[in-house]
């Protein structure tokens, strides 16, 4: 089956496990913009997937409880940006990036 691209505003992953004897699956992905988990969507899937009031995208599950708890909207690129500011302007600090 030929992908096409264009029509997909997330990402797609297939599974062919059919030559060692198993089962083929394919489903559409999004990649959560506050921690940069990929999604894969589960087509039977009932409830709403949550889009964050803040940030107009959709983020997992795990991003959307904390959103819910009162945690404030940060993309992984924001917090990037901070970190890589903090490293900047403490240099001596032996500040460690990570997520």
């Amino acid at each position: 089956m030929p992908i096409n691209l264009n029509l997909r505003p997330g990402g797609y992953l297939e599974v062919d496990n059919r030559p060692a004897g198993g089962q083929h699956f394919e489903a559409d992905t999004y990649t959560c913009s506050h921690c940069q988990t990929v999604v894969i969507l589960n087509p039977s899937r009932t409830r709403e997937r949550y889009k964050c009031s803040g940030c107009s995208h959709h983020v997992c599950d795990n991003c959307a409880a904390k959103r819910v708890a009162g945690e404030p909207c940060k993309t992984y690129a924001q917090y990037v940006d901070e970190r890589l500011e903090q490293a900047v302007r403490h240099p001596d600090s032996g500040t460690l990036i990570l997520p």
